[in-house]
């Protein structure tokens, strides 16, 4: 604990956005008030990152927001084992619906957000998914591999919805079969 104000200091002060974005994933990772803070503002305020920051392994695209989401569920877990799990949710909410909004046209994924839907309820995000898949559908050659993850997560929830979305596109559920 007695390197958080440094882990800190980086966060605010170094002129490495790499660093910096490092840093502050360390400290909302550990439920860190200051680091959720600084994600959210280069969620929501800045303009999307042109640089590759985080390369995806396989496929070289910039993976950062995909990382930055996986953030914020450990910020949840942080917080709600801490009694303020439904604070930290309401908290989420902005950052998050913006990252899902850029994955509409971005290739990083945003399956790190799916076991919060599924599995603790965060059904506040579905009308979000559904806009998600309705975007990512019009463009199958760059989002392929999420179709299959939104559709599947979503006919959990609104089978019909999934049918009519990727019946307008000419496909079915067996076009994108499940992991």
């Amino acid at each position: 604990w007695e390197r958080v104000p440094r882990i800190k200091e980086v966060m605010r002060s170094c002129s490495d956005k790499y660093d910096a974005l490092r840093a502050a994933i360390v400290l909302t990772c550990w439920g860190d008030e200051d680091g959720f803070n600084y994600l959210e503002s280069c969620v929501c305020d800045s303009p999307p990152w042109t640089e590759i920051l985080f390369p995806h392994r396989l496929r070289n695209y910039d993976d950062t927001y995909a990382q930055v989401l996986m953030t914020f569920r450990r910020y949840w877990a942080q917080r709600a084992t801490a009694g303020f799990g439904d604070d930290a949710r309401e908290k989420l909410f902005k950052p998050v619906s913006q990252i899902i909004r850029m994955a509409n046209k971005m290739p990083f994924e945003i399956v790190a957000l799916f076991w919060l839907v599924e599995d603790a309820g965060f059904t506040e995000y579905l009308p979000a998914l559904k806009e998600h898949l309705t975007a990512i559908l019009k463009h199958p050659e760059l989002h392929h591999w999420k179709i299959a993850d939104c559709a599947h997560l979503l006919m959990k929830f609104d089978p019909e919805f999934v049918e009519q979305a990727l019946a307008a596109h000419g496909k079915t559920l067996a076009d994108f079969p499940n992991k």
